[in-house]
């Protein structure tokens, strides 16, 4: 992402709520269009950002949040 100091808190709003929709549609498309399966191919690069991963299996990135 570029640099963000210059933008609105809404402009950062929204740039991070479409990468995240591109996130859930990369998932849905490998998943083959089932919704809420838990992902557990642990090679793919958005691995760690599952938008539909249980609480309890979560990476570490995820529970430092």
């Amino acid at each position: 992402m570029a640099k963000v100091k210059h933008l609105s808190k809404y402009s950062i709003i929204r740039k991070l709520r479409t990468i995240e929709g591109v996130i859930k549609k990369n998932c849905y498309d490998c998943m083959g269009g089932q919704k809420r399966v838990d992902c557990e191919l642990e090679t793919c690069s958005l691995f760690s950002f599952r938008p539909w991963a249980k609480k309890d299996k979560r990476t570490n990135f995820e529970k430092d949040k």
